[in-house]
C-alpha cells in the first residue's frame, strides 16, 4: 500500500513543483570572490571606507568591465559619498550589463530614495518582487523606503 501511495503521490508532487513559480536569488557570491583586488574593495566597503574602495574598483574595473559587480560597487561607494551623478551613472553601467542584478537594483533603488524620487524606488522594489520574490534585496529596499515614510 505505501509503494502504491509513492507511485501515485510522485506525479503530483512533480506537477506541484513544475506550477510554482521559479524565483532568482541573488548572488552571496561572485565569481570575482576570487580576485584578491576585488576581496580588497569589498572588505573597504563593508569597513566603511568609500574613497579607498573607489580606488581599488576603479583599478578593477577596466579588467573587470563586463562584470556588473564591480560597476555597482562604484555605485554604491559614491552614493555612500553623496556623489549621486557618478552613482547613478554606475548602477545604470550594472544593469546595462545585467538587467536583472539584483545588489544594483536594490541600492538603484536607494539611490532613488535619496534622490527624492519615490517612484522609482517602488518600481524597483515591485521588478525585485517579480524576479526573487521577498528576497533580502527586496526585504533591505523595503526596509529602506519603510524608513523614509515612502512604503
Amino acid at each position: 500500500m505505501r509503494i502504491r501511495l509513492r507511485v501515485l503521490l510522485a506525479p503530483l508532487a512533480l506537477i506541484m513543483l513544475m506550477a510554482a513559480p521559479a524565483h532568482a536569488v541573488g548572488p552571496e557570491t561572485s565569481t570575482l570572490d576570487q580576485d584578491p583586488g576585488y576581496r580588497d574593495g569589498v572588505t573597504a566597503i563593508k569597513a566603511s571606507d568609500y574613497a579607498k574602495a573607489l580606488v581599488i574598483f576603479h583599478r578593477l574595473q577596466p579588467a573587470h568591465a563586463a562584470a556588473p559587480e564591480v560597476a555597482n560597487w562604484l555605485g554604491y561607494a559614491y552614493r555612500k559619498l553623496k556623489r549621486y551623478p557618478e552613482s547613478k551613472r554606475w548602477y545604470d553601467q550594472a544593469l546595462l550589463l545585467d538587467p536583472n542584478y539584483l545588489p544594483a537594483l536594490e541600492y538603484q533603488g536607494e539611490w532613488f530614495i535619496e534622490t527624492g524620487d519615490a517612484a522609482s524606488a517602488r518600481a524597483n522594489l515591485a521588478r525585485l518582487e517579480r524576479l526573487c520574490g521577498q528576497c533580502h534585496e527586496w526585504r533591505d529596499l523595503a526596509e529602506s523606503l519603510q524608513k523614509a515614510g515612502l512604503r
